[in-house]
């Protein structure tokens, strides 16, 4: 049986704070960039699954206006949660667990509490502890590259877009660095729900117009 409270001493020691049940933020985040942990339970409470995540807020609102006035009828009630409204990826992934989540039971409770803080601090942080700075988020959210890989490549364009321009890239050089996820931005708004096919070149093209 999970019990919360034993990985929440060991997540305070890394600095992350519980803001609500499983959902974690980090103390050491910056102005320009917050980190968060988001755990969550499957198989009757047995199997354990985390996602880190981490948002520029300006950037985030950003992408998801973009995608509800940009990306078809389908995305036109997103919402943008002030809180922690950010873009997750999986720490299961990155720290090699099978399945992308811990087998509880297969675990001691100190044993469990000192894999999630262990493979937080060993693995993960060497990835994303530094990212503080826009420039720092920039840098890693053009890239498609593990533990960040493209995913809701629409909302990601529009945040590289606020990002970049915020930090003086032309546009011109933003159209150039996106094309190579043109494929990956229209997977994410493809036919929007209607059947009726959105470009993702038009998409970018709006979201670049819209940015400046």
């Amino acid at each position: 049986m999970f019990d919360e409270k034993s990985i929440t001493p060991g997540l305070s020691e890394l600095g992350y704070v519980r803001l609500k049940r499983l959902t974690y933020k980090a103390s050491w985040s910056s102005i320009d960039v917050e980190h968060f942990l988001f755990a969550s339970l499957y198989g009757g409470g047995n199997y354990f699954l985390c996602d880190f995540g981490i948002r520029n807020p300006g950037a985030e609102q950003f992408g998801l206006e973009c995608l509800k006035l940009f990306g078809g009828p389908l995305f036109h009630d997103v919402r943008f949660d002030p809180r922690y409204g950010c873009s997750r990826f999986p720490l299961g992934k990155l720290a090699g667990w099978s399945r992308w989540s811990l087998t509880i039971s297969a675990f001691s409770e100190v044993a469990f509490a000192d894999k999630v803080k262990g493979d937080i601090e060993h693995l993960l942080f060497p990835v994303i502890r530094s990212i503080l700075s826009p420039a720092d988020l920039f840098s890693l959210l053009i890239k498609d590259v593990e533990p960040c890989r493209w995913i809701n490549g629409a909302t990601r364009a529009a945040e590289v877009v606020y990002l970049g321009r915020r930090l003086g890239v032309t546009t011109s050089e933003l159209r150039s660095m996106l094309q190579p996820y043109l494929t990956l931005i229209g997977g994410s708004i493809a036919r929007g729900g209607t059947g009726e096919w959105q470009s993702p070149t038009a998409f970018l093209e709006k979201v670049l117009h819209y940015a400046n």
